[in-house]
């Protein structure tokens, strides 16, 4: 979705024009956030930039417009997933502390570099990092299997 989004958006009529999302698709775009969200609470690798992406498709605004918005939700699905956690006593505390302290720092850098970066770049890292992982991935649970086949 991060990939097409700027095709999406030219062949849609570009970026001069009003990129408010119909009042009949609304359902659509609350269903598709929600989707989102629960993933985003249950699993969260990734939930920011599916969360960028299912709202610049549903044409939020550009990135600058979009990952404040994205930010909020996510804080909220994952505030939510949090008072679960707790709720039941599966949280590492060790584990945790860090890793919320961490998240917090990272959020506020980001929030704060995110006016300064060209959105052109910033699309550009997020598909090499995307694409980078993926094929790591791949490689790592099916590389060697993929060549025993072929090789057979």
């Amino acid at each position: 979705m991060f990939v097409l989004e700027p095709w999406l958006s030219r062949r849609s009529g570009g970026a001069n024009q009003d990129r408010g999302l119909a009042t009949a698709l609304w359902p659509l775009a609350a269903v598709v956030v929600f989707v989102v969200g629960i993933y985003g609470g249950y699993f969260g690798a990734g939930i920011g930039i599916l969360m960028i992406s299912a709202l610049s498709l549903l044409r939020m605004g550009d990135v600058h417009r979009v990952v404040p918005f994205k930010n909020l939700l996510a804080g909220s699905l994952r505030g939510v997933a949090v008072v679960v956690l707790v709720f039941y006593s599966e949280i590492h505390w060790g584990y945790g502390i860090p890793m919320a302290v961490g998240g917090l720092i990272g959020g506020y850098l980001g929030g704060a570099l995110m006016g300064r970066v060209n959105p052109t770049v910033l699309r550009s890292v997020v598909m090499i990092i995307g694409f980078g992982l993926a094929a790591y991935y791949f490689w790592t649970l099916y590389g060697r299997s993929v060549l025993h086949i072929v090789g057979e």
